[in-house]
């Protein structure tokens, strides 16, 4: 999946296309949530994987459909839905915003909303994730629509959108809190692969292990270098922003608990906020393209600039050790407040 990570308006978190999308289909019925919240109750913000053949990969891998997860903590329907054809995609799509309704779809490098065009059936229009409009016709729709292996979520290759419904319940406010914890530990604990990506704490353990490994020859070490500069781009920025909203959202969802478990939801967002500090101080490492030929010999360049670089890979494995200690801290902060909440729940039965 390739998706463009973009950053949150008044709120400076970077999120993915999805979740600006389904804060979009919300608002336009009337549920307005932060950006923050989304993030936390989605799961999003305690997502972290990571492939070392494919530093760039691991941003868009999920555990699980966000989506699906944060509508039903607010207790709106979601459905997705699938078309092998694009012909069946794009009629079911048009009856779908003829009845007035919306869907988010995965359209290039990044996704929108779709919606009904005032001007009429002709054409529809879409609404990117950094809230940008555009009118789109049917062909142009049709050939910006990603045909995938399913949308954030398993199943047969072909045309998926999501919608969001009506709300049918009323949230639990509480509840979804300590669901959307739950979520984030198992996440943070999970040591199986995902898609062939190391995920949560061990994703830290994967990053040092490809940071610091010695290797058998300057090429080998040349690549290693380059794959981990690829992920201090984009990667790095959007862990960063995600650990950072992780920080407010545990302060948000405290009213919803007593005391003892306030005070350790709000160490928690204090870990967080130091393992944001901590990544910040990952530097970036920028390398030139790589040259073809598996069997060359570096240039003097090339080894100049990799001795030159050995402080810097110092310095980010020195930062990554303390991005891990401090949310492995935040983590057990936040087991410790489940388990205040869970008590508190059984005194009250």
């Amino acid at each position: 999946m390739d998706a463009k990570a973009v950053i949150a308006d008044e709120e400076d978190f970077a999120c993915l296309g999805y979740v600006g999308c389904l804060r979009y289909c919300l608002e336009r019925r009337g549920e307005k949530r932060s950006q923050t919240f989304l993030m936390g109750v989605s799961g999003e913000t305690f997502r972290l994987c990571y492939d070392r053949n494919d530093p760039e990969r691991g941003l868009y891998v999920v555990f699980h459909n966000p989506v699906r997860a944060a509508c039903a903590a607010l207790g709106y329907a979601c459905e997705v839905i699938y078309h092998p054809q694009p012909q069946a995609a794009i009629d079911a799509l048009g009856d779908l915003l003829a009845g007035g309704e919306r869907a988010i779809l995965h359209a290039g490098d990044d996704w929108v909303v779709v919606e009904a065009h005032p001007s009429g059936p002709r054409q529809v229009r879409a609404r990117y994730s950094d809230g940008r409009f555009e009118t789109w016709s049917w062909p142009r729709l049709e050939q910006a629509w990603v045909k995938e292996p399913g949308l954030l979520e398993l199943g047969l290759e072909g045309y998926y959108y999501l919608t969001i419904g009506a709300r049918e319940r009323e949230p639990e406010e509480r509840e979804a809190a300590m669901g959307s914890l739950r979520r984030g530990v198992r996440m943070l604990l999970r040591r199986s692969r995902i898609d062939g990506c190391a995920a949560g704490l061990a994703a830290y353990e994967e990053l040092l292990d490809s940071l610091t490994r010695k290797h058998a020859n300057e090429l080998h070490q040349a690549r290693a270098v380059r794959k981990f500069a690829l992920w201090t781009a984009h990667p790095l920025a959007y862990v960063r922003g995600s650990r950072r909203a992780a920080s407010h959202y545990l302060l948000a969802v405290q009213p919803h608990f007593d005391d003892e478990t306030k005070e350790h939801l709000r160490k928690a967002s204090d870990f967080y906020q130091q393992t944001a500090q901590a990544l910040a101080e990952v530097p970036a490492i920028d390398t030139p393209q790589e040259a073809a030929g598996n069997d060359r010999e570096l240039t003097g360049a090339e080894r100049k600039l990799i001795r030159a670089l050995l402080p810097l890979r110092r310095r980010a494995a020195r930062a990554l050790r303390r991005a891990r200690k401090t949310e492995e801290q935040a983590l057990t902060e936040i087991r410790r407040a489940l388990e205040s909440a869970e008590r508190q729940d059984k005194d009250v039965r």
